[in-house]
């Protein structure tokens, strides 16, 4: 199982991998390709700027050459144009419009007279006027030339727009080239990833723009894919083998380490289980025999008074028979558990076992100078347990919230508080102790781990045994107040719930 889930792992991871080498040859090659638009494009504007610079130089010499005499020297004017046109390709259609006569003359047939003219009317002084034609695949340039101070002649130049923006060198694969005329007040939306600069010139308004057909991100070739794949796979297949054998040593060392922890626990185990067992059985019974002999000592107290009160020394020997009575019932218990059999379950009423523990705890309370109390929500709740088992976790918490409040300043007191939580019943007991340590919140139920000088570390890792035996939980905290809490839950009888929901 651990082996497929490395190699998943190996699998994904080299996917990521392979992915991200895809992703950063698209994004090398998209970068690449914007680079090569941008400098391509920046060269054609270069190259087009001067062409336009060329057509204002042409017009200038026509209408110099117009200019030169009265009237104008068209046959002269025809041979220049037919110069220009065979030199400059891009140049269609040169003309000369009179605009004197009604209506406008062209002198060279290559224009249409009345565009020409009303684009000359528009024209301020020797200004040049600009305007498309054919949906944009041409671009007419007409000019005035003032030979007697009115300027009745408008020279015009016909431009093919393809011509005009043609690259002298090859343009990046897919790229397209547009070159329209500016007009004003529209706003024209530039394409995302396109270059667009405007033309450098005062008398042609044009734009530029180059866009691509290629891809935002580019799929690798063939060959990168192949390559890349097979180098994520060597080198899974590399760390796969790595990570194997790596394993297989760490394996080998930890059973080797296993083995011989094994033999020496083997040993050791033997010999803490009777200690355990000894320990145990010793600490359970101290309880009652430490109970029998204050009652025996209190009882001798009171027979060496002459007016011995015989009540009194009739309790004292009552507890002594009840507390011998629960030491036999502890090392039967005790031998019960041992042989595995199983325990006097039997219904326990809570609140009365409380303060059973509370009667038991009586002397060990007016000797630590404490209150020792039951507390209950008058709920009484019972539950399914062996008796003297569960008496004998609320006596070891009872007894070392005593213990705790010992010698402490002000008013000791322990609470023992019976009640119900949903369908549990919940035993508390509380007091106003230092409270519990962070290492003894974390340790507090490991056997043989104890805070107290002459502790065995046992009650409590029983008391949770005991408890858990029962379908129950036993939990620890520092109270909110001060001191510690310790609650103990119990399954309540399901008769008894069910009864009290009704009610």
């Amino acid at each position: 199982m651990l082996r497929r889930s490395r190699r998943a792992a190996i699998l994904v991871a080299g996917l990521v991998v392979f992915g991200l080498a895809c992703a950063a040859y698209a994004l090398n090659r998209r970068s690449h390709d914007a680079a090569a638009l941008e400098e391509a494009g920046r060269t054609l504007h270069r190259v087009i700027s001067q062409r336009v610079d060329q057509h204002d130089a042409h017009l200038t010499s026509l209408s110099a050459l117009v200019q030169a005499a009265e009237p104008a020297p068209i046959a002269t004017v025809e041979q220049v144009a037919a110069s220009i046109i065979r030199f400059y390709p891009r140049i269609v259609g040169i003309d000369v419009v009179d605009l004197a006569l009604d209506p406008p003359r062209p002198l060279l047939d290559t224009a249409d007279p009345a565009v020409v003219a009303e684009e000359a009317r528009q024209a301020l002084g020797s200004n040049l006027r600009t305007r498309s034609l054919d949906g944009g695949n041409r671009l007419l340039l007409v000019k005035r030339a003032l030979t007697d101070g009115v300027g009745h002649y408008a020279l015009a130049l016909v431009i093919d727009m393809n011509r005009l923006s043609a690259s002298d060198t090859p343009l990046p694969e897919g790229a397209a080239v547009q070159l329209r005329l500016i007009e004003p007040g529209k706003a024209a939306a530039e394409p995302a990833g396109a270059f667009s600069a405007d033309i450098a010139s005062r008398t042609q308004p044009l734009r530029l723009t180059l866009t691509t057909s290629a891809p935002n991100w580019p799929l690798p070739p063939l060959g990168f894919l192949a390559l890349a794949g097979l180098v994520v796979a060597l080198a899974a297949l590399l760390i796969d083998r790595l990570l194997e054998a790596r394993s297989a040593a760490q394996e080998a060392a930890r059973k080797a380490v296993l083995a011989e922890q094994d033999a020496r626990l083997a040993h050791a185990g033997r010999v803490n289980a009777m200690g355990e067992l000894a320990s145990g059985i010793a600490h359970e019974l101290t309880q009652p025999l430490t109970a029998i002999l204050g009652q025996a000592q209190a009882g001798r107290r009171l027979l060496a008074q002459p007016d011995a009160d015989q009540a009194v020394l009739a309790g004292a020997f009552e507890a002594i028979v009840r507390n011998a009575r629960r030491a036999g019932d502890i090392l039967g218990r005790l031998r019960a558990w041992i042989s595995k059999s199983e325990p006097a379950v039997e219904t326990v009423d809570l609140t009365e076992l409380a303060g059973e523990v509370v009667h038991l705890l009586a002397t060990n309370a007016r000797s630590a100078g404490a209150t020792l109390r039951v507390g209950d929500d008058g709920s009484k709740p019972l539950v399914r347990a062996d008796r003297v088992q569960l008496e004998q976790v609320v006596f070891n918490l009872a007894r070392n919230g005593l213990e705790a409040v010992e010698g402490r300043d002000g008013e000791r007191n322990v609470i023992i508080e019976v009640g119900t939580q949903g369908n549990d019943a919940v035993l508390a007991v509380s007091d106003n102790g230092p409270g519990l340590s962070l290492e003894a919140q974390a340790r507090l139920f490991e056997p043989f781990f104890t805070t107290k000088p002459a502790g065995l570390g046992l009650g409590l890792a029983l008391c949770v045994r005991l408890v858990e035996r029962f379908d129950g939980a036993l939990a620890a905290e520092n109270a909110a107040a001060g001191g510690a809490v310790f609650r103990v839950r119990l399954p309540r009888i399901a008769g008894e719930a069910r009864k009290e929901a009704a009610e």
